[in-house]
């Protein structure tokens, strides 16, 4: 095997090391990081100060964070077809891509031990490494759900806070 035969197979090799199967966009762009970032993270933040301010001081239960998930699972084909738009009879998927991490997030929320670490700063360190990562990619809906509910998730938490505060 001569010297150009091992470059021209290790080119080939190094050109093809893309095996997740997932088309890479050109970069995150505004379109991209309002649907799968800001809006998501807006939602929880009007859900998590609603549940704040009338509902959970009421009931006792849930708390802002549980109250957003619940909300984003109740309104995930809506959610579906404003962010992600992508075929219709997919939604479903989106939906157990929320339901996923959503369920985790609701019981480290109603456990009430080591809540604020792992339901606020331990998903604020992965949401990020999520968005800046998977925001280059097209994926399926599933992915879409997991990365918007961890935006959901810290928004509620942030608006809740938020609420708190200004109630003071």
């Amino acid at each position: 095997m001569g010297k150009e035969q091992v470059s021209e197979s290790v080119m080939l090799t190094a050109s093809s090391s893309n095996e997740s199967g997932l088309e890479r966009m050109s970069g995150l762009d505004f379109s991209t990081g309002f649907r799968h970032i800001i809006a998501p993270a807006l939602f929880g933040m009007v859900f998590g100060i609603l549940f704040q301010q009338y509902v959970t001081p009421q009931y006792q239960w849930p708390s802002p964070p549980q109250g957003a998930i619940l909300c984003s699972l109740v309104f995930s084909p809506v959610l579906y077809f404003i962010l992600v738009r992508d075929q219709a009879n997919r939604w479903y998927e989106y939906t157990l891509g929320l339901a996923f991490p959503g369920l985790i997030f609701f019981m480290i929320w109603f456990s009430r031990w080591g809540a604020v670490f792992c339901g606020g700063y331990g998903a604020l360190l992965l949401w990020v490494w999520i968005s800046t990562s998977w925001g280059r990619f097209d994926l399926p809906p599933f992915r879409y759900g997991v990365w918007h509910a961890f935006a959901v998730d810290l928004g509620a938490f942030s608006g809740a806070l938020l609420s708190y505060s200004i109630a003071l």
